[in-house]
Formats: C-alpha cells, sequence, structure tokens
C-alpha cells in the first residue's frame, strides 16, 4: 500500500468540505478522481499533497504519517501539477523541466550529470526532447501541460497529484495527455491520482474512479462503479442517464411522438437512431415506418435516399 487516508476530514479553517474518507493508493494506479462541483476534488488533492492541513483524521504514506514529514522528504515522496498557468513565459522546457530537481539540488539549481540525465529521460518519456530549447511561450498548450507534467517526472518521486491535467485543452490533446499519464503508470510504476471532468476518458483508462459527491466518495474499478449505478446516483438528473452497455451519457428526453422501425447494418443503424432521437423520434421494433439503412444508403417507404440528412428531411418535412 502507498498511500492510505483513513477517517480523513478535509475542508478550510471551520468549513468542513467532506469527511470520513477512506482511500487506498497501490504502487502503479491510474486513479481518476471525478465528481460534481464544489464537492472538494481540488480540496482533497491539496490535502494529500500537504498543502493545506486536514481537519481530522490521518494520512499515512508507506505507514509513515504524512503530516509529520518534512517539507524536504514531502518533495521526494509527492508531486503535484496544477492548472495554473505558468508564469514565467522566458522558460525553456528544458529549464521548466529541469525544475522539479529542485529537493535534490537545493535553490541553486545547479544540475549534476545525473540530473541532466534523469531531465532528459523525462523530456523523452513525454515526448518533447525535440522542444527542449524552445521557449514555453513558443509551443502548443497541449506541449506545455506534457512538460509541466516531465517537471513532475523529474522530482521523481512515486506519487503524482494533477488537479484537471486536462483543463483548456482540445479533444486530441485531452486524449493524448490521459494516454500519457496511463502508459507511464504501467512503464514507471508511479501512482497517478488526478482530478477530472473527462468521465468517457476516465471510464475507458483508470485502474480506479474515486468518485465524489457531496456527501462522500464511492470507490471501485469503473465498471463496477457503472454496473451498480453509483455514476447515476451521483450526478443523478432526470435529463440524462449513463448507458450501462457502453457507459456513454445518454439525453432522456424525447421531442415528438413520431415512431419508426430501423433494421440493416452498423454503424450506419447506430448513427441513424442517434440522429432520430436527437429529432425525437422514438425507434420501435413494429412501428409502420421501416427504414432500412445500409452503409452508404437507406431505404425508407420503398424510396432509396443517401444520407441521413435526407432521411430527416422525408420523416420531418
Amino acid at each position: 500500500m502507498l498511500l492510505q487516508a483513513s477517517n480523513l476530514t478535509i475542508g478550510y479553517g471551520n468549513h468542513i468540505v467532506q469527511h470520513h474518507l477512506n482511500l487506498v493508493a497501490e504502487v502503479g494506479d491510474l486513479i481518476c478522481l471525478t465528481g460534481l462541483n464544489g464537492s472538494g476534488k481540488s480540496t482533497l488533492l491539496r490535502t494529500l499533497a500537504g498543502l493545506q492541513k486536514s481537519l481530522g483524521g490521518h494520512i499515512t504514506f508507506r505507514g509513515k504519517d504524512v503530516g509529520k514529514l518534512t517539507n524536504e522528504e514531502r518533495a521526494k515522496l509527492f508531486a503535484l501539477v496544477l492548472t495554473d498557468n505558468i508564469a514565467v513565459e522566458n522558460l525553456t522546457i528544458h529549464d521548466l523541466v529541469a525544475m522539479g530537481r529542485l529537493p535534490y539540488t537545493g535553490w541553486s539549481g545547479n544540475l549534476s550529470a545525473n540530473d541532466e540525465k534523469i531531465v532528459k529521460e523525462s523530456l523523452a518519456q513525454v515526448n518533447l526532447l525535440h522542444k527542449s530549447e524552445s521557449l514555453i511561450c513558443e509551443v502548443s498548450d497541449g506541449e506545455k501541460q506534457r512538460g509541466v507534467i516531465a517537471k513532475a517526472l523529474a522530482q521523481d518521486t512515486p506519487l503524482v497529484l494533477l488537479d484537471e491535467p486536462t483543463a483548456h485543452l482540445d479533444l486530441p490533446n485531452r486524449i493524448e495527455i490521459m494516454l500519457l499519464l496511463r502508459r507511464l503508470s504501467v512503464h514507471t510504476r508511479k501512482t497517478f491520482i488526478l482530478s477530472t471532468h473527462e468521465l468517457d476518458l476516465a471510464l475507458q483508462m483508470a485502474d480506479k474512479i474515486w468518485l465524489m459527491g457531496n456527501d462522500g466518495v464511492q470507490v471501485g474499478v469503473p465498471e463496477d462503479l457503472m454496473l451498480t449505478g453509483k455514476f447515476q446516483e451521483t450526478f443523478g438528473s432526470t435529463a440524462f442517464r449513463f448507458d450501462e452497455t457502453d457507459g456513454h451519457c445518454k439525453i432522456n428526453h424525447l421531442l415528438g411522438t413520431l415512431t419508426v422501425a430501423v433494421t440493416g447494418e452498423s454503424p450506419a443503424t447506430l448513427w441513424l437512431e442517434r440522429a432520430l432521437f436527437r429529432c425525437g423520434i422514438s425507434v420501435v421494433p413494429n412501428a409502420d415506418i421501416v427504414i432500412e439503412a445500409h452503409q452508404g444508403c437507406f431505404r425508407l417507404q420503398n424510396q432509396e435516399v443517401h444520407s441521413i440528412e435526407e432521411v430527416l428531411h422525408h420523416l420531418l418535412c
């Protein structure tokens, strides 16, 4: 067991955000912390990292009380990646990553040959060696985020905590960052705990999910939490549901009363049914209107059309 929180209470001053939390992180885990806004995700990460005091309970790291560790000891056990913008834009990517070695070099920042080796390895692990001498202001947001993760790797801690590492990134970069963390957890055996709103990606990549609601945290592998309805219970809404067959969020509302039946080949049937649902048209087995879906064409009441848009036009106009 790498990290354990027992009967943990978190919050600020006299304000309790969560209490009676019991959490465990093992070596090599990729843990996604997700849940409602305001439920304490960032507060939990900052408390685990020792940036703010817990209001009760205990946090142990390999059996040692985290509250009794010195700042120097903590810096060699925990790396924390926040969503804050980097204020010094004229740093090179190399210099940014080299800052991860401060727990070992001291404030002089003089890098030994071994320090430089670790910086280079960290850059290679996030595929940024070719950008080593580029200024932070010259690289993309995705590359900048990989640089911050490389800095955490250079800190050479067994545990890395990340607060919304995919915030402000476009879809390809969000996927790339999540894939990178998945690979790093496997190949480096470091433990990663990250807060995220990327439910689809968390369901596909996390070893465990800490699902935080207003009254505690549900813990488990993604598949168990989905099968037991914990996602719906936490995010519960009459407007949407989590489909137990694929984990995707599905909108509940229908806008009209028209019903059709759909037959044919997938994926054409899948995307046709999605379009019909979006337009308030129910798909039922024995409807009077039957649509045959094939790759490249659709047959509607003995009339052949060549796009979903044409199908919708015939049904709605």
